[in-house]
């Protein structure tokens, strides 16, 4: 027994000399899985930092964090479709401003535009199809798109530039149908063919401006429940825990899902959303995280809270505010908070990920908070 136990110690000791350190300094070029510190990511210029690629995600989804300074135009970019690129707008910090409209509907004008002012949590799904334009509207506005499929970043590596110019081509300059298309702004630059970068510009778009309490258009926003469409046909806003939730009470811990888009708003492409999740333990006792192995590609990027991440041959590691974690398809992996009330993005490069698991087993909830204990622990007359 006693010589097993020495050996037994070996194996783990040598296991663990092997295991890799999952963080980097920047992201890989291919899926593998890593994990990065806030602020790491490869560097585009003007606060653009992008810590998922095409490349690292095996072309699932990309993950773009802008951190600029706003301003207060109509538009801080050009109106524009994209006919096979989704691209989903997140508000972590200062205020955002988003206009949408479907393209077809736009041009039978049988439908109203939309605006939302996001503010931190707050998202603006756009499909493919969709009229968008945006601004930053804060000194200090940080803005977390993703874009689906993975690949789309490499048009802002071609412009060079950070975003879209700011200043849209002038009308009859071309509308990307492969003709080049000399956009103004940032110095002034030519793009051949914004058509081969899924980018069709519709300089007709007038952004509206009758935004009242964060809105203009049909629908909730602050006043009442934010309900996931049945398809993919318009853009989606779901403000900060207005939104669908779900909680499940597995494995000894809280999980509130509170997806923005799923597989059904996708169709199958990607989903996306927040995970609220208490300490092991919470739920009758429960101590150790399951692993869990996804078919498909998983991102988290941390909000509040502190969780820890373990991956099959990698060493763990502690992810605060601003941290994300990728991990590849097939991967096995297991997550616990160690704080509590951890909330944390997750994307997954399917319609049936992390999030679909957890809200089959999961009920409706209709709050931001899990169940918590049943009061005050002390006695009266308990002196403090």
């Amino acid at each position: 027994m006693v010589r097993f136990f020495f050996l037994a110690s070996l194996v783990s000791a040598a296991w663990v000399a092997n295991a890799a350190s999952l963080w980097l300094e920047t992201t890989p070029q291919k899926p593998v899985p890593y994990a990065l510190k806030k602020g790491k990511g490869i560097e585009l210029g003007g606060g653009n930092i992008f810590p998922v690629t095409g490349n690292s995600s095996g072309h699932a989804f990309c993950i773009m964090n802008t951190n600029a300074a706003g301003s207060h135009r109509a538009g801080g970019v050009f109106p524009h479709v994209h006919k096979k690129t989704y691209e989903n707008f997140y508000a972590v910090k200062g205020r955002v401003q988003l206009w949408g409209q479907n393209l077809d509907t736009y041009l039978a004008n049988t439908s109203v535009q939309t605006t939302r002012v996001l503010g931190p949590g707050d998202i603006g799904a756009i499909p493919p199809n969709t009229i968008h334009t945006f601004s930053l509207l804060e000194p200090d506005t940080q803005l977390t798109g993703v874009l689906v499929p993975g690949g789309f970043e490499e048009f802002f590596f071609h412009m060079n530039v950070a975003a879209p110019p700011a200043t849209p081509p002038a009308p009859g300059s071309g509308s990307g149908s492969g003709s080049g298309v000399v956009l103004p702004g940032a110095g002034g630059f030519d793009i051949p063919g914004l058509a081969d970068w899924d980018v069709y510009p519709q300089l007709d778009f007038v952004a509206r401006r009758d935004v009242v309490d964060g809105r203009a258009g049909p629908g909730n926003w602050y006043d009442g429940p934010n309900p996931l469409p049945a398809d993919a046909g318009a853009p989606i806003w779901v403000a900060k825990d207005y939104g669908p939730k779900f909680l499940n009470s597995e494995n000894g811990r809280y999980h509130i899902v509170a997806p923005f888009v799923t597989g059904t708003q996708t169709n199958g492409t990607f989903s996306q959303g927040t995970i609220t999740l208490s300490p092991p333990g919470d739920v009758n006792g429960g101590a150790k995280a399951p692993s869990v192995t996804n078919e498909y590609a998983t991102a988290f990027m941390m909000e509040e809270g502190q969780l820890e991440v373990t991956v099959d041959g990698y060493d763990a590691v502690s992810l605060i505010d601003g941290d994300v974690v990728f991990v590849p398809g097939g991967v096995p992996f297991s997550y616990a908070a160690t704080a509590e009330f951890t909330k944390f993005m997750y994307v997954t490069g399917g319609g049936r990920g992390l999030d679909y698991e957890l809200m089959a087993s999961a009920r409706k909830w209709d709050s931001a908070f899990y169940p918590r204990g049943g009061g005050a622990l002390t006695r009266p007359g308990f002196k403090i």
